[in-house]
C-alpha cells in the first residue's frame, strides 16, 4: 500500500526509539519559508543529551529515481532561498532504496525514511547514518515485475527502435505486428514505472529510453529472476538425421516453434552447438504434427540431441527472425538467454550485447 503525505507525516510524529539516538520534538506543517514558498514541513529534532536543530523536508511517497532527483532539486533550492539559514534539507519517504540514497548523499540532501534507515548531516556538528533495514512499505501500485513476461516487451522495443516512438499507440502497434500481443493499459503502466526510474523519456507524446544499457542489464535482471524457479518443461529427443528432421521442421508454421539456446547463437554465427534447441508453445500439439513428418522423434533424456522446451509465454516469438528458412529468437531474446546459460553463455552475450547497443548508438 502506497502511503499519502499525511500518512507519512503522521508515522513520522510518532517515530520512537528505531531512530534513537535523534528525538523528534515538533512537525510544522505546510510552513512558508521564503517569498511565499511553502515546505512540506519544518521539523525540529534533538539528539539525546545534545544539540538540537531544525530540518526543511519535503515528503514523497515513492523514492524513485525520478521523485529522489526532483525532491533533492526543490529542497535544496527552498533551503537556499528560506528565511532560516540554519535548515537542513531533508527528504523523508517511507522506504529509500540505496541507489537513491546514494544519489541523496551526493546532492546533499539528508534522509530519513520510516522503515527505520536515516542519513543526517547537520554541517560539522552532528553525522548519523543507519541503513540495511528492510523495506516495510513495498509498493504494490504499479506492475512490479516490468522486466519479466509480457511486460518486458516494452523495454524490448525501446532496445529495438532507439530513435523511439511517437506515441504509445505507435508503441503497441509496433509490439503487436512482430509476433506478440500487449493492452495498451499495460504498456501504459509499464512505461510509468520505467519513467521513475529515469529509464525512460517522455516528451509529449513521445517515448524513447534514456539509458539503453541500463534497460538492457534491468532485462537481463529480470529474465534471471524468472528462471530461479524452474516451471518449463523440456524434453529430449534422439534423431538419426539432424538435417532431415530441421528440413521437416521448415514444413511446420513458423509460429509454432522457434530456435534458441546455443543452436541460435550458432545460426547466427556466434557459438557451436552440438544440440538442437527449440521452444514450442503447445508441445502436445507439436508431438501431433511432428508425428506426420517423415523424421523419427525418439524421447532419450540422456543422449538426445533434439531439445523442446514448451514455452507458453509469448516473449521468445517476439520479434523472431528468419535464418535458414527457419524462426530463431532475436538477439535481445538471446542475449538473455546466454545470460544465465554459464559457464559459455557469458561470452555470446558479450558479444550480443555489443550487437545490441551498437545498433543503439548507431540507431
Amino acid at each position: 500500500m502506497r502511503l499519502s503525505e499525511t500518512k507519512i507525516i503522521e508515522r513520522l510524529e510518532s517515530i520512537g526509539v528505531q531512530y534513537a539516538p535523534l528525538v523528534l520534538v515538533s512537525v510544522e506543517k505546510e510552513l512558508t519559508v521564503a517569498d511565499g514558498l511553502r515546505a512540506d514541513a519544518i521539523i525540529r529534532f534533538r539528539i539525546s543529551d545534545g544539540p538540537s536543530f531544525d530540518a526543511l523536508a519535503e515528503i514523497t511517497c515513492l523514492a524513485s529515481p525520478k521523485n529522489v532527483r526532483t525532491k533533492s532539486m526543490q529542497v535544496l533550492d527552498l533551503a537556499r532561498r528560506a528565511d532560516n539559514p540554519r535548515l537542513i534539507p531533508l527528504l523523508v519517504a517511507p522506504y529509500v532504496p540505496p541507489k537513491q540514497a546514494d544519489a541523496l548523499e551526493e546532492a546533499g540532501v539528508s534522509w530519513l525514511d520510516l522503515s527505520g534507515n536515516m542519513v543526517i548531516r547537520v554541517s560539522d556538528r552532528i553525522y548519523i547514518e543507519r541503513t540495511g533495514r528492510p523495506n516495510q512499505f513495498p509498493d504494490t501500485t504499479p506492475i512490479r515485475k516490468v522486466f519479466q513476461g509480457t511486460a518486458s516487451l516494452v523495454a524490448r522495443a525501446l532496445l529495438l527502435k532507439p530513435g523511439g516512438f511517437a506515441s504509445l499507440s505507435e508503441l503497441v502497434d509496433f509490439i503487436n505486428s512482430r509476433n506478440a500481443s500487449i493492452a495498451l493499459s499495460t504498456a501504459s503502466k509499464v512505461l510509468s514505472s520505467l519513467e521513475e526510474d529515469l529509464l525512460v523519456l517522455k516528451e509529449g507524446s513521445r517515448i524513447q529510453a534514456i539509458d539503453p544499457p541500463k534497460l538492457l542489464d534491468r532485462l537481463a535482471e529480470g529474465y534471471a529472476s524468472s528462471t530461479r524457479t524452474p516451471r518449463l518443461s523440456t524434453y529430449r529427443f534422439a534423431v538419426e538425421n539432424v538435417d532431415r528432421v530441421l528440413q521437416d521442421f521448415r514444413s511446420m508454421p513458423g509460429t509454432a516453434y522457434v530456435f534458441c539456446g546455443f543452436y541460435a547463437a550458432e545460426l547466427k554465427g556466434l557459438a557451436a552447438s552440438t544440440q538442437v534447441t527449440m521452444y514450442v508453445r503447445d508441445m502436445a500439439r507439436f508431438q501431433e504434427v511432428s508425428a506426420r513428418l517423415p523424421s523419427n522423434l525418439l524421447p532419450d533424456e540422456e543422449f538426445g540431441q533434439l531439445s523442446i522446451t514448451e514455452r507458453k509465454d509469448q516473449t521468445p516469438w517476439f520479434n523472431a527472425q528468419t535464418i535458414n528458412g527457419v524462426p530463431v529468437v532475436d538477439d535481445i531474446e538471446l542475449y538473455l538467454e546466454m545470460m544465465t546459460d554459464t559457464p559459455r553463455g557469458p561470452k555470446v552475450a558479450a558479444a550480443l550485447r555489443s550487437r545490441i547497443l551498437g545498433k543503439v548508438a548507431s540507431g
